[in-house]
């Protein structure tokens, strides 16, 4: 049996337990869809971000272009998904403090600062 569990990339590791159940005739699951889709990809030189646009109240779509990735500074950007409203006010709210710690410090300013800054935001 092929190691699927240790790979980076893609997991294909329900591959096999699908399989098992499709021969023993068992209906495989299907998908669902739960909200939000965010989706970061790393490559060599950088990070590729995406994100759906719409946001819904319940079953109903209220917004259906609703941008997901937030800007922070010009190296750093936020997804998020929930409450649009607070999602959006509390990436406004970093992206001020990290421009003020950025002038205050004369450097660029980090990713472990503005998801500090969030940690402690947040919770």
């Amino acid at each position: 049996m092929a190691n699927v569990y240790n790979k980076p990339g893609f997991d294909f590791s329900n591959v096999i337990r699908n399989s098992f159940l499709e021969a023993k005739g068992i209906p495989l699951p299907k998908a669902t869809s739960t909200g939000t889709t965010i989706v970061g990809c790393l490559y060599k030189d950088g990070v590729v971000l995406g994100a759906d646009t719409r946001a819904t109240s319940g079953p109903i779509v209220a917004d259906k272009n609703c941008e997901k990735i937030h800007y922070i500074a010009e190296n750093i950007r936020c997804c998020g998904a929930g409450t649009a409203a607070d999602t959006e006010f509390t990436t406004a709210l970093i992206s001020s403090n990290i421009a003020l710690h950025a002038l205050q410090t004369g450097r660029v300013p980090r990713v472990v600062t503005a998801m500090t800054m969030l940690k402690q935001m947040l919770f």
